[in-house]
């Protein structure tokens, strides 16, 4: 890029806070120094609802977490964009519950509405959540109006829309203005994005069980016995936990467990590099919203999923993921398409997943809108 371009890069969580939107803001702007040839500076702003205990990153960084101001974040994104030497813009990572504890951040909406839109400081937005969905007698229910109402608002504000999902953006793009991009931007690897993988002959005889405690625990509760046989029919012996512990017993249904607790990312890496496959409860059509499948994907692990079938718009069961439905009339396991669906996972997320693909997209944006600069308004 021949001007610099400061990102004031506002997230709702940072590192040291393991995964999430903490490390994609991490990993993304290092990701867009590089690709810029250091064109792009990063500021980063913790606006998160939590205060934070410490924070650790290798950028400027400004502290804003635990007062929900609208204020202070207006008047942190003026002071940032004066400050900048050419041009300034925000990208704000959007996950309504990190920055309001029932999802409906007001404050962040209004601090946003001062300081940014046609003729103010230009705003990126990338929704990694609308808004929450439930029957009437939910809570989620009723918190869906404003979360939503919220979440249309800052499209508005908007000069280019991000989503994780071909659902989400199709609802963006009824709020935005008809000059605002909307695209889809998969989720990625916060583990590693290797750029070749072990092939799967030459893998160990275990299988990954990737996530949070409660996310393993439902996991196990959903395998059944028929599904272990599988497992084990294609030479996987063992299940090996990433990540916090599930409240299971060692075993289910006799195939051992191997807790290897919380790791830094090269060791997680290093697991997945190995692994026949990885096992993972989630919603279908959520998939590439989730950092478990892409890191499964970014390194060429096949995934199998254990949900209800969907369509998620962008990946297909039997090519880029396996829903493990454990059906006792028919194996649904095998080598050559653990093999091909392993392969073309890693294929997918090479060519449509990886940090260095969505910095390119931010980073060809802000060239193909200098005019902005010299109008002061975007067209």
């Amino acid at each position: 890029m021949s001007t610099t371009t400061r990102i004031i890069h506002i997230a709702p969580e940072l590192p040291p806070t393991v995964g999430g939107v903490a490390d994609y803001t991490a990993i993304l702007s290092r990701r867009l120094v590089e690709v810029s040839d250091g064109g792009v500076e990063p500021v980063l702003v913790h606006a998160g609802n939590q205060e934070a205990d410490t924070i650790d990153v290798s950028f400027p960084m400004v502290d804003l977490s635990g007062q929900c101001s609208a204020a202070a974040l207006a008047d942190t994104i003026e002071r940032l964009a004066g400050e900048a030497e050419e041009r300034a813009v925000v990208l704000l990572e959007y996950s309504g519950y990190g920055y309001a504890t029932r999802g409906a951040p007001l404050w962040l909406a209004r601090g946003m509405r001062q300081v940014c839109g046609c003729s103010g400081v230009p705003l990126i937005t990338m929704f990694h959540e609308l808004y929450a969905t439930g029957p009437p007698w939910t809570s989620a229910f009723w918190l869906s109006f404003p979360q939503a109402w919220i979440a249309r608002g800052l499209a508005r504000k908007s000069q280019l829309v991000l989503s994780n999902r071909v659902e989400s953006a199709k609802w963006l793009r009824q709020s935005v203005r008809s000059s605002c991009p909307v695209q889809v931007q998969p989720t990625f690897s916060n583990v590693g994005e290797p750029s070749t993988v072990t092939d799967f002959e030459d893998r160990e005889s275990y299988a990954v069980v990737f996530g949070d405690g409660a996310m393993k625990s439902r996991l196990y509760s959903m395998l059944h016995k028929f599904q272990v046989y599988e497992l084990r029919s294609v030479g996987v012996s063992r299940l090996v936990e990433i990540g916090p512990s599930s409240s299971m017993p060692d075993t289910i249904h006799g195939l051992p467990i191997e807790r290897q607790g919380i790791q830094p990312v090269q060791a997680i890496s290093a697991t997945l590099h190995e692994a026949k496959g990885g096992l993972l409860h989630y919603p279908i059509d959520y998939l590439t919203k989730s950092g478990i499948w892409a890191s499964y994907a970014a390194h060429g692990t096949p995934p199998l999923v254990l949900s209800e079938p969907k369509s998620t718009g962008e990946i297909n069961d039997g090519k880029h993921y396996i829903r493990f439905k454990g059906n006792e009339s028919k194996s649904e396991l095998s080598l050559s398409k653990l093999r091909s669906v392993g392969k073309r996972a890693w294929e997918w997320y090479r060519g449509n997943a990886t940090s260095v693909i969505l910095a390119n997209r931010l980073k060809k944006f802000l060239q193909g809108h200098g005019e902005y600069w010299e109008t002061g308004r975007w067209k």
